[in-house]
């Protein structure tokens, strides 16, 4: 007869090994982002997989494989990388990809796309879910193709540069002083955290493009490159992190639209 101390470990033992299983189990869907059947058009920057909705496919693929030629060359690139674009015919299957088959049940309606690495992968225009349109999605590729390529640059980049740089080059919108009035500017701690809901609820997909622009047009966009590259604030600008943030702050507050 097993004593309560075998008994003890036993139980705990068997528990973390059904976990594990578990966990394993729900990521299976993102071992390998081509589903059974997939089609792919290759382009002169990009190649786009898609499984059945071939018309909004090539709509993405048309728009995307000429908008990348601007963003590659902006990013320093001469020729095409292996950047891939995985299109699914379903909000669902797109999340799978990411956090498996857990993905539907935590109610993200609002995410259609991401990127894994170079690997971009996005929900079809033809079926866009409840929280966007055909458009949001067409559209929404060339931010995820922008992050794709960064990677290129540098595989560990922090959050807020990435993003920045992905609003800044394809679909930021304006920001005028005025919200200032009902916007609070993201702390120097918001801006230094690589978690997406920090980087969110700080209000980072407002204004994370203004802090590429300022760099851009304060130090030019070769030392922007600079510090895709390294994140070494001190070598690109001569200036602490803190120092560059501090002179954003200051940009926005008094000198912005």
């Amino acid at each position: 007869m097993m004593s309560k101390s075998k008994r003890r470990v036993f139980i705990i033992c068997m528990g973390t090994g059904l976990l594990l299983a578990g966990i394993i189990i729900n990521f299976i869907p993102t071992w390998n982002l081509k589903t059974a059947g997939m089609e792919v058009l290759r382009g002169d920057w990009i190649n786009v997989y898609y499984e059945t909705e071939k018309d909004a496919a090539e709509d993405v693929f048309t728009y995307a494989n000429a908008e990348t030629a601007f963003i590659a060359e902006k990013l320093g690139f001469s020729e095409k990388q292996n950047v891939n674009v995985y299109i699914y015919d379903y909000q669902n299957t797109m999340q799978t990809k990411k956090y498996g088959f857990a993905a539907p049940l935590l109610g993200l309606d609002w995410y259609i796309g991401d990127n894994i690495g170079t690997e971009v992968i996005l929900t079809s225009p033809a079926n866009p879910g409840e929280a966007h349109s055909y458009d949001d999605n067409k559209y929404a590729v060339m931010h995820e193709i922008v992050h794709a390529y960064v990677s290129v640059i540098n595989k560990d980049i922090d959050l807020w540069l990435t993003e920045g740089l992905a609003l800044y080059l394809s679909n930021g919108e304006p920001f005028y002083r005025e919200y200032l009035e009902y916007f609070t500017m993201p702390s120097y701690k918001a801006v230094n955290s690589n978690n997406p809901l920090v980087f969110s609820k700080s209000g980072g997909y407002i204004v994370a493009h203004t802090y590429i622009e300022y760099l851009d047009k304060t130090y030019g966009w070769a030392q922007v490159l600079k510090l895709i590259e390294t994140e070494d604030y001190e070598e690109c600008f001569g200036k602490s992190q803190k120092e560059i943030y501090e002179e954003w702050v200051c940009y926005i507050e008094n000198y912005y639209q």
